[in-house]
């Protein structure tokens, strides 16, 4: 399946923090800047934030969630690097292409690999019609 692009996010928040707040932006920061200069990554975004009050001050976006879009040749790419740059916490990924989503939650970097393999083939399923 060549040039199917899929949105992927990339979801490292959580409740019960074990890395600091401050760190864990600063860390998606980097990510971001990394993937924006990416070849095998089409488009990077830092995802809005819904519940900013109006006149609110402070970012507009959510911290620890960014969105790419990626080819389903280039996902195993994009994952060794957030398994590489992303400290700590699990990770939760979403497939998205149109109306049609496959979600993998609480994925660890030890468990990165097994996770490339099932989203990549949610990933191939996602592009056939």
């Amino acid at each position: 399946m060549q040039d199917s692009f899929l949105n992927i996010t990339i979801n490292w928040r959580q409740d019960e923090r074990d890395v600091d707040p401050e760190r864990q932006e600063r860390e998606t920061e980097m990510l971001y800047r990394e993937l924006r200069q990416m070849d095998d990554v089409e488009a990077v975004n830092r995802v809005p934030d819904p519940d900013v009050p109006d006149g609110g001050m402070g970012a507009a976006w959510l911290w620890d969630v960014l969105q790419a879009e990626v080819s389903v040749e280039n996902i195993g790419v994009l994952y060794r690097l957030v398994r590489d740059r992303l400290p700590g916490p699990p990770i939760d990924f979403e497939l998205t292409n149109g109306d049609r989503k496959v979600v993998v939650k609480g994925v660890r970097p030890e468990d990165m690999d097994e996770a490339v393999k099932k989203l990549v083939a949610a990933a191939k399923e996602l592009g056939d019609n």
